[in-house]
């Protein structure tokens, strides 16, 4: 535990960032881990700016805690039978902060937008597939896609798929203005950023959920160092931190004041294995070293225990996860150094291991050379910063020189539907650089069985499609599948309504102190 000198001088560092007060009675005030990138949810890609943003925009579809699908500025939809027609039907009575009406109208222009891949906007790629969108009637679309896509009422539910008022995306056609000036139909209302020193939201007085927010302010700051955020929240600085560092808990727990929000999420942790080097190429090899991995351990190591080890290639709470037993993955050096003898190997390989230079990440990498060693891997650990890291990573575009044998990275499928949560990784189709296949993993069965997961609107259809897929990948093993830790917040205990989604965004449009 840090002494109560070091937390006073980090409460003090923050404290001058955070001002004199909040002029609000109720405000709320949240300390995050880094600061937003932008307030256009469409040009997006980081978690910490959709959650701020979560409080302005709202989409047509949302999920719960449990990741179930719920409607928000939709009511229902249909769809034909091959996922190619789409129609939507919108709440009424809504407003655009601007007092500009959520109608057909507006979802058009949103749904245009983010179709259009001219605009080069970071989203773009995920509504690529959207051919026409109609207004039927003042509160019905019809969207019609290009070809079948079972997951589009998931990716409507997507972060970036928030609804601008249309008057505000006509008034600023440049992106560079339009991230400036947020308009949606959220709870609060933008009102300054501060790069580098605070977010503020303020009450939207005719918000049409009636009796909320119940908080009439919220400021975000953004503080990279955890332990400066923990020693913020425990001297009132502020209310809640996000994340809260998990070998940080117990500081938290041993305050009365203070109280842990822990929530499952869909973030998949994986080693992944690059497929275009000899050894690697081989699945015994690959199996291998997924026996070689305590991953109750590594749970307990990178995440004080809190989590849940894989049990499939996709998070428990992902739509059409299927869990597997075979191969029967437990931790067993013996079988992986038997594996490993069969493939040739018995004497041991060396590989390298890339990772990002963040304590936790260093911390797991270090433990799995250490896991690695017992069964003959010697294992380099090569951490970088995040910006050399993706240079390297993503944008090589000749798999052959792809330097890395071993990656240490994570993934969330913000749709919550388990085709973004395998076909970024595994279609081969997704090779780096076109998306995130960084084992070059190709599988014929597997891209078919992906395909056939879109091919329809059932649900039956689609999880028997899914199951299949899962069942391939785990037998296969590109990757050394991890686990999923629990989502963290800190916060006070009078307050109540701030957690993570599963998808890692904060949630706290729902906020009220007790």
């Amino acid at each position: 535990m840090q002494s109560s000198k070091y937390y006073r001088r980090a409460t003090l560092a923050l404290a001058l960032s955070l001002g004199m007060g909040c002029a609000y009675a109720q405000g709320l005030k949240i300390s995050m881990y880094a600061d937003i990138t932008g307030l256009d949810p469409h040009d997006t890609s980081d978690n910490v700016s959709y959650s701020v943003q979560s409080g302005i925009f709202e989409r047509l579809f949302q999920f719960d805690a449990n990741m179930k699908l719920i409607p928000q500025l939709a009511t229902s939809y249909t769809s034909n039978a091959d996922a190619t027609e789409f129609v939507l039907h919108l709440r009424h009575g809504v407003t655009f902060q601007d007092g500009t009406a959520f109608d057909a109208a507006a979802v058009k222009a949103n749904l245009d937008r983010l179709a259009n891949q001219k605009l080069g906007l970071k989203r773009n790629s995920l509504f690529k597939l959207v051919k026409t969108v109609t207004a039927v009637d003042p509160y019905t679309v019809k969207v019609v896609l290009s070809e079948s896509f079972g997951a589009f009422i998931n990716t409507l539910a997507h972060p970036s798929a928030v609804m601008w008022s249309p008057a505000v995306l006509a008034k600023y056609p440049s992106e560079a203005q339009l991230r400036k000036h947020p308009v949606g139909t959220g709870p609060f209302k933008f009102e300054q950023w501060q790069q580098g020193q605070d977010v503020k939201l303020v009450k939207y007085d005719h918000y049409w959920k009636q009796g909320w927010p119940k908080v009439d302010s919220v400021t975000f700051y953004p503080a990279p160092e955890d332990s400066t955020r923990v020693a913020a929240l425990r001297s009132g600085q502020v209310n809640a931190i996000y994340p809260l560092p998990a070998d940080l808990v117990n500081v938290v727990k041993h305050d009365d004041k203070l109280a842990v929000q822990r929530d499952p999420s869909i973030y998949m942790y994986y080693i992944a294995l690059n497929t275009q080097h000899k050894s690697l190429a081989s699945i015994k090899v690959r199996q291998a070293i997924n026996y070689a991995i305590n991953r109750n351990l590594w749970l307990k190591v990178g995440y004080a225990g809190m989590g849940t080890p894989a049990e499939s290639v996709i998070a428990p709470r992902v739509q059409f996860f299927a869990k597997q037993s075979t191969p029967n993955y437990q931790f067993n050096p013996a079988k992986a150094k038997q594996l490993l003898k069969e493939a040739g190997y018995g004497n041991g390989l060396k590989l390298n291991l890339w990772t990002s230079n963040a304590t936790t990440s260093v911390r797991s990498a270090q433990f799995f050379k250490q896991q690695l060693a017992q069964v003959g891997i010697q294992v380099k650990v090569v951490p970088m910063d995040s910006g050399a890291r993706d240079a390297k990573l993503w944008s090589v575009r000749d798999p052959k020189k792809a330097q890395y044998d071993l990656y240490y990275g994570g993934w969330s499928p913000s749709t919550g539907d388990a085709d973004w949560a395998l076909r970024p990784l595994f279609a081969t189709e997704s090779w780096v650089p076109t998306a995130y296949n960084v084992s070059y993993y190709s599988n014929p069965k597997v891209d078919k069985a992906i395909r056939d997961g879109l091919a329809t609107a059932d649900p039956k259809v689609r999880a028997t499609a899914y199951a299949r897929a899962q069942t391939l990948i785990w037998h296969d093993a590109p990757i050394v599948f991890l686990g999923t830790p629990d989502n963290l917040v800190g916060k006070q205990k009078n307050l109540s309504g701030v957690s993570m989604l599963a998808d890692g965004t904060l949630l706290f449009t729902q906020a009220q102190f007790k």
